[in-house]
């Protein structure tokens, strides 16, 4: 999977996220219409899953990018893990929220995810593309 895809999708989704709040669209849509919002971090999470465990295209052995890039005691490992985790707890939260009706809630599980896409998923992506 290219490194661009996964980058640009996370950065589209952040602005989705961030900008469904700026916009008050999050809002504005019925409660249970907003868990479209909670796939967005599900789809975040399963592509940076995807990329991680995928073949490292610069190698172009087999190898995925877990065991080419993740140093033994390095960073990257428990990035990742806190990323997937992230994710899946924004949209769990979002989840929650429209089923409770919360717009607060809603607003703020979005604005976090949004946020931990910029803050915490690009570097993670970063860490395992640079060679």
């Amino acid at each position: 999977m290219p490194t661009q895809l996964v980058f640009i999708a996370n950065l589209v989704i952040a602005f989705v996220l961030i900008g469904s709040v700026l916009t008050r669209l999050v809002v504005r849509l019925r409660p249970h219409s907003a868990l479209v919002f909670a796939l967005l971090p599900l789809l975040n999470g399963a592509l940076l899953a995807a990329y991680v465990f995928g073949e490292d295209s610069y190698r172009d052995n087999g190898i995925s990018r877990w065991e080419a890039y993740r140093s033994p005691n390095g960073a990257l490992g428990p990035m990742f893990v806190l990323s997937i985790g992230v994710m899946g707890l924004c949209a769990a939260l979002l989840i929650y929220a429209a089923f409770r009706g919360s717009r607060p809630l809603l607003r703020a599980s979005a604005l976090g995810g949004g946020i931990a896409c910029i803050v915490l998923v690009i570097p993670t992506i970063a860490g395992f593309s640079l060679n």
